[in-house]
C-alpha cells in the first residue's frame, strides 16, 4: 500500500513539474547566474569565481524583518550560523558561526559596515537601508581579515544609487509587540497556592515522623500545615488561616476572597510598535546618490522598556573622470534603549513568575481598599509592613517591580557617526589604487535611577547612577588592484595595508538622598558614593595580498595572506601570519555536461587556511585590552589613602587562537535552474586555546593569569535547498531550506587537567568532549517510603576493589558525573516557503533545531523547599506525598532544600519549530498606483515571532547558546504590523 502511494505521489510531482514547465515565459539563463555578483573581502566577486563558503541575503530576504537589530531576525535563515536573541528591543544577539570558537575568548564574528570593520552595535543600521548581508565561513573568504577573522566576519552593505534619475521609496508600518510564549505554568489563585503551601509543610512533617526516634512539631501534620500559613503574613481571605482548610485537605468553601492582584497583566502589556522610513536616489552620469531618513519607536511588552531610534544617512559615489573616482557614506543615528532586565529579586520576569499570587500589587488598608497619596497617584505594596494589618512578605521584601518601572528608569542614549570615504584612482588601465578611511564616532549616556517612593533605592532616599563613554575608531586602508586577462588566463591581484584604532574614555558616578523625587539631574542628589572612570585603547595593523585566478571560467584559484599585529599581545608575540587557499571547478563547463539539460551548473569547490583571535574576555563579556600586562585596581579601605591590589596577571607569552580552517563542498542546478543544492562540509580546529591558568592555592582567587592551554575541534556540514516549483508570469512557488550538523570536541587540556578535566559551570571540559557536555548529579529516582530524592555516588568497594554505583539520598555525598549529554543540537537550521500570485505574495519563514539538551533551571526552581512565598510549579501535584508514594518527582516540603538540587532531573530536550516570520503583501496594479501619483504601491501585514513548538511551556531553547534557562531573561517578543509601501 505504502509503495502505491509513493508511486503516485512522485506521479503526481511529475504531472506538477510538467506544467510548470509548460507555462515558463523567462527561465534564469546561465549567463545571469555567472553575473551573480556577491560581497567579499575587500571587494565583490562573481558568484562562480568564489573559491570558499559565502552566503548572501539580498534587500528581497531582509525586507520583512522588523527588528531594532537587523541581526535578530535573521534564525534560521542562513546554514552554519546561530541566532541568539532577547526580547528587549534593539538589542545585540549572540551569533555563532560553524560551531564555538573559542572556550575564554569571544566567539563573535567579525562585522564589516560598507567595507570597514565596525566596532559599533548594528540596531544603529535600520533594515530599510540595507542593500546585503554576507557571510563569509571559510578561510579563502575571511582569513584577509586575520587575526579578527577566526569567528566568521559579517559584511554588511547598505544602499547606494544605481538606475538613473529620481526614485523615492516610503516605507510606513505600525503594529504591536507583545510577549512570545507562555510562562510557566505556575499557581494563579490563592486558594490552590495556599493550599499547595499548607501540603507542602503537612508533606514534610509526615515524612519528617517517618525517621526513627522523631518527635512531632504540632497536634498533627494537618495543624502543622495550616500553622505554617502564619509565615506567608498576607492573607486574602475573610476567614483565619487556622480555618482556611479542613482536616480532609479541601478548602474553607465559605470563604471569601478579598483581593487580588495579576502582576503579569501589569508588568506585561502589549506595546505600540511604529517605524518609517523614506530612501530617495538621484542619479546621473557622474554622481549617484542615496540619501534615507528613518525612524522607529519600539515598545516593549515589558512596561518602561522600549528603543527608539532616529536616522539620516547620505551615499554618494562621484566619478570626476574617468579614472578618478570618490565615495562617501555619512551617517548619524539617535537612539535611545530603555532596559527593564535588572537582577536580584526586583527583576521583573523573575518577580511575575515567582511571586505568590496573593500578594497585592496596590497598597490597601485594613479593609483593603486601595490607597492614593496626595497627588491622587496609586500607591504600591512594598511587602515592607505597611499594607493591610502591618502584614509583611516572605518573599522579596521592599520590591514591587510594577511600582518601580513606574518611576525608575535603566537607559541608554547613544549618539553615533559614522563616516567612510573612499577615493579610487586608475593608474594605468588594469591597475588601480583605493584609499579607504573609516571614521566611527559614539557618544554613550547610561542612567540608572532609583526612585524615593518604594524599593529598595527608597531605604537611602532614592539613587542616581550617571556614566558617559566616548569611543571612536579610526581605520585607513590602502588598497592596490591589478587586473589582467590574455586569452583564457585571468588575474587578479590585490596587496593591500590596514590600520584601524580604537579608543575609549569613560566616567561614571553614584549619588543618593535626592531632594526633588522626580528629577533626573545628577545635581539633584547630595551624597556621592562612587565615582570612577576608565579608558583603554587597542590597535590592529595589517598587511595583506591576494591572488584571483580563473582559467577558461573553469578552474579559479584564490590565494591570501596576510600579517597582522595586535596591541593586546606583548611586542614579542604581537604579530602572526594567517593564509587561505582555495580552489574551485566549474565543472558544467566542461564538454561533457556542456549541453546537458538536466545539469544546468555544477561547481566543486575547496578551501584551507588560518586566522587569529585576540579578543580575549575577562569575565565573559569584558574584553582584555593589555593581556600581556598586569591589572590593578585601586583601592580605598576607609582610610582616603590608595592601595593597589592585583586583578589579573599578565602574562608576556599569550599569544593568538589560531583556528584552522577546511572547507569542501559543491553547488550544483539542476532542471533549468529549478533545483539549487549547496552544500558544505567544514573543519575548524582552534589551536593555543586561552583560558585560565591553574594557579597556586595561595592565590586564593585573588587575581587570574591566562594563557594558552588547550586545542578543540569542529567538524560538520551545511547545505542550503532551494526547489522552484511553479514558475511562469504570473505564479511563482518556491520552497526552501537549510540544514546544519556539527560536532565539537576538545582535544587538549593541561597536563593538569588531563585526567579530571575542567568544570565549568553544570559543564565539563575534557579531552574527547565538547565544549556543553553536562556535569551533573545524576537523579535516582524517589524513595517511596518519604519522598527523599535520590542520586547515585560512586564508592570503592574493598571485597571487589572495584569502584560501584550506589543511591544516597545525601545531596551533598552524591558524584557529580560527566552525562554524555550536550547543550549542542545535532543539527539545526530553517526552512519556508515564497508564493506569487499576480500581485499577492506569502513568504513564510521557520527555524528549528533538533538533538540537544538543555538545562531548565527555572523549572527546578519552581520546585523550592523554603518558607519563602514564592511560587510553584503547578507539576507540584506530581510529587511525592503520603497518598502518593509513587510520585514521579521528589517531596517538596518546607525545609528539604536539596531536593530539588541541580541533577539530571531538570535535564530536557530543547528540540523546538520556531514560526520566524509570516509576510502577506499586495501590490496594487500599476494603473491604480499611478492614479494616486505613484509609481507602485504595496500593502502588507507581517508577524515575527509569532509560534514555538518546543518539549515544556515556558521553556524557550532559542534564549540560550548553553541551553540553560535564565529566570532574569527578557523573553523573545512577536510583533505583528500593518504597511504600506509607496514608490514615487
Amino acid at each position: 500500500m505504502r509503495r502505491t502511494q509513493c508511486k503516485i505521489g512522485a506521479l503526481a510531482l511529475i504531472l506538477v513539474a510538467e506544467f510548470a514547465f509548460a507555462q515558463e515565459k523567462d527561465s534564469i539563463s546561465k549567463e545571469q547566474a555567472i553575473k551573480e555578483v556577491v560581497v567579499v573581502a575587500f571587494g565583490k566577486q562573481k558568484k562562480e569565481e568564489i573559491t570558499g563558503s559565502v552566503q548572501s541575503l539580498k534587500t528581497k530576504d531582509l525586507a520583512n524583518l522588523q527588528n531594532g537589530n537587523i541581526l535578530q531576525g535573521l534564525g534560521g535563515k542562513v546554514a552554519g550560523v546561530q541566532v541568539i536573541s532577547s526580547g528587549q528591543p534593539g538589542s545585540q544577539p549572540v551569533i555563532r558561526m560553524r560551531g564555538i570558537g573559542s572556550i575564554n575568548a569571544s566567539s563573535d564574528p567579525l562585522i564589516v559596515l560598507d567595507g570597514i570593520p565596525y566596532n559599533g552595535n548594528l540596531n544603529s543600521i535600520p533594515g530599510s537601508d540595507i542593500e546585503s548581508i554576507s557571510f563569509l565561513e571559510d578561510a579563502s573568504s575571511n582569513a584577509l581579515y586575520g587575526s579578527r577573522g577566526a569567528n566568521g566576519v559579517i559584511i554588511v552593505n547598505t544602499k547606494r544609487g544605481k538606475s538613473k534619475g529620481l526614485h523615492i521609496e516610503a516605507d510606513v508600518k505600525t503594529g504591536v509587540n507583545f510577549k512570545s510564549i507562555e510562562d510557566y505554568s505556575v499557581y494563579t489563585s490563592p486558594q490552590d497556592y495556599y493550599t499547595a503551601y499548607y501540603n507542602r509543610a503537612r508533606v514534610g512533617e509526615a515524612a519528617r515522623l517517618t525517621q526513627p526516634g522523631a518527635v512531632p512539631s504540632g497536634t498533627s501534620p494537618h495543624d502543622v500545615g495550616l500553622a505554617a500559613l502564619n509565615k506567608l503574613g498576607y492573607n486574602a481571605y475573610n476567614v483565619p488561616f487556622s480555618q482556611l482548610i479542613g482536616k480532609d485537605g479541601i478548602f474553607n468553601p465559605d470563604a471569601k476572597l478579598l483581593y487580588q492582584d495579576n502582576w503579569k497583566k501589569l508588568i506585561f502589556k502589549q506595546g505600540l510598535r511604529r517605524e518609517a522610513s523614506i530612501g530617495i536616489t538621484a542619479n546621473s552620469d557622474q554622481v549617484k546618490s542615496y540619501t534615507s531618513l528613518n525612524y522607529l519607536d519600539d515598545k516593549g511588552y515589558l512596561i518602561g522598556s522600549g528603543f527608539e531610534r532616529f536616522g539620516i544617512r547620505s551615499n554618494l559615489d562621484y566619478t570626476i573622470t574617468p579614472k578618478l573616482k570618490l565615495t562617501s557614506s555619512l551617517s548619524y543615528t539617535y537612539s535611545k534603549q530603555d532596559f527593564g532586565e535588572t537582577g536580584g529579586f526586583s527583576n521583573p520576569f523573575q518577580f511575575a513568575r515567582n511571586i505568590a499570587p496573593f500578594y497585592p500589587v496596590f497598597l490597601r488598608d485594613n479593609n483593603y481598599n486601595i490607597l492614593y497619596d496626595n497627588s491622587g497617584q496609586i500607591l504600591y505594596d512594598y511587602g515592607d509592613g505597611q499594607g493591610p494589618n502591618g502584614a509583611t512578605r516572605s518573599y522579596a521584601v521592599f520590591e514591587n517591580p510594577v511600582g518601580n518601572l513606574q518611576y525608575d528608569k535603566s537607559q541608554t542614549t547613544n549618539n553615533i557617526t559614522n563616516v567612510n570615504l573612499g577615493l579610487n584612482y586608475e593608474i594605468i588601465k588594469g591597475l588601480d589604487f583605493t584609499y579607504n578611511f573609516g571614521g566611527y564616532l559614539e557618544n554613550t549616556k547610561n542612567l540608572q535611577f532609583g526612585n524615593t517612593l518604594g524599593g529598595t533605592s527608597s531605604s537611602v532616599g532614592g539613587n542616581i547612577n550617571m556614566g558617559s563613554v566616548f569611543k571612536y575608531t579610526l581605520n585607513h586602508q590602502q588598497l592596490l588592484t591589478y587586473q589582467k586577462k590574455f586569452d583564457k588566463h585571468s588575474f587578479n591581484i590585490l596587496a593591500g595595508h590596514e590600520l584601524n584604532k580604537i579608543k575609549s574614555d569613560g566616567f561614571s558616578g553614584t549619588k543618593q538622598q535626592l531632594l526633588l523625587p522626580n528629577s533626573l539631574s545628577f545635581d539633584n542628589a547630595v551624597r556621592i558614593t562612587d565615582l570612577s572612570g576608565n579608558g583603554y585603547e587597542y590597535a590592529v595593523e595589517g598587511y595583506f595580498t591576494r591572488l584571483l585566478y580563473n582559467y577558461d571560467s573553469k578552474y579559479f584559484f584564490n590565494a591570501n595572506i596576510r600579517r597582522d599585529g595586535s596591541s593586546v599581545f606583548s611586542p614579542e608575540s604581537r604579530w602572526g601570519n594567517f593564509y587561505g587557499l582555495g580552489v574551485a571547478w566549474n565543472v558544467a563547463k566542461e564538454d561533457f555536461l556542456k549541453d546537458n539539460t538536466v545539469i544546468n551548473s555544477l561547481r566543486l569547490k575547496a578551501s584551507y587556511g588560518q586566522q587569529g583571535n585576540d579578543n580575549i574576555l575577562l569575565d565573559g563579556s569584558t574584553r582584555d585590552y593589555y593581556a600581556y600586562q598586569d591589572i590593578y585596581g585601586i583601592n580605598n579601605f576607609g582610610d582616603d589613602k590608595p592601595v593597589l591590589s592585583l586583578k589579573k596577571q599578565g602574562n608576556k607569552d599569550l599569544k593568538w587562537e589560531t583556528s584552522k580552517n577546511l572547507n569542501a563542498g559543491f553547488e550544483i542546478s539542476l532542471l533549468k535552474n529549478r533545483i539549487n543544492l549547496n552544500a558544505d562540509y567544514f573543519e575548524r580546529k582552534v589551536s593555543d586555546m586561552i583560558y585560565a591558568l591553574p594557579l597556586p592555592p595561595s592565590n586564593a582567587g585573588s587575581f587570574i593569569k591566562y594563557g594558552n592551554i588547550g586545542d578543540m575541534i569542529n567538524k560538520g556540514v551545511q547545505a542550503n535547498l532551494n526547489l522552484e516549483i511553479l514558475r511562469s508570469d504570473q505564479l511563482q512557488w518556491n520552497v526552501y531550506g537549510n540544514a546544519t550538523h556539527y560536532k565539537n570536541k576538545i582535544t587538549k587540556l593541561p597536563a593538569e587537567q588531563r585526567n579530571t578535566g575542567l568544570v565549568s559551570g553544570l559543564f565539563i571540559l575534557s579531552e574527547g568532549g565538547d565544549r556543553y557536555t553536562y556535569y551533573l548529579k545524576e537523579f535516582a529516582g524517589v524513595n517511596p517510603g518519604n519522598g527523599d530524592a535520590q542520586w547515585y555516588k560512586t564508592v570503592f568497594n574493598p571485597a571487589t576493589q572495584r569502584e560501584e554505583r550506589t543511591i544516597t539520598n545525601n545531596y551533598k555525598e552524591a558524584t557529580d558525573y560527566n552525562t554524555g549529554k550536550s547543550a549542542i543540537p545535532k543539527v539545526y537550521g530553517g526552512f519556508g516557503t515564497d508564493f506569487t500570485y499576480k500581485g499577492i505574495s506569502l513568504a513564510v519563514n521557520f527555524a528549528y533545531q533538533f538533538g540537544g539538551y538543555g538545562y531548565d533551571d527555572i523549572y527546578r526552581s519552581l520546585f523550592h523547599s523554603d518558607t519563602y512565598a514564592s511560587n510553584y510549579s503547578t507539576d507540584l501535584s506530581k510529587t511525592w506525598t503520603p497518598e502518593t508514594p509513587n510520585a514521579e518527582l521528589p517531596r517538596v516540603d518546607l525545609t528539604a532544600t536539596n531536593q530539588n538540587g541541580n541533577s539530571t532531573l531538570y535535564l530536557i530536550k530543547s528540540d523546538y519549530i520556531s514560526l520566524q516570520d509570516v509576510t502577506l503583501s499586495y501590490q496594487l496594479p500599476e494603473s491604480f498606483a499611478q492614479q494616486a501619483g505613484l509609481s507602485g504601491l504595496k500593502i502588507y501585514v507581517t508577524g515575527n515571532n509569532l509560534y514555538l513548538w518546543s518539549k515544556r511551556k515556558g521553556y524557550d531553547p532559542r534564549a540560550s547558546l548553553t541551553g540553560v534557562s535564565d529566570a532574569y531573561r527578557y523573553s523573545l517578543l512577536s510583533s505583528v504590523s500593518l504597511g504600506f509601501k509607496l514608490n514615487f
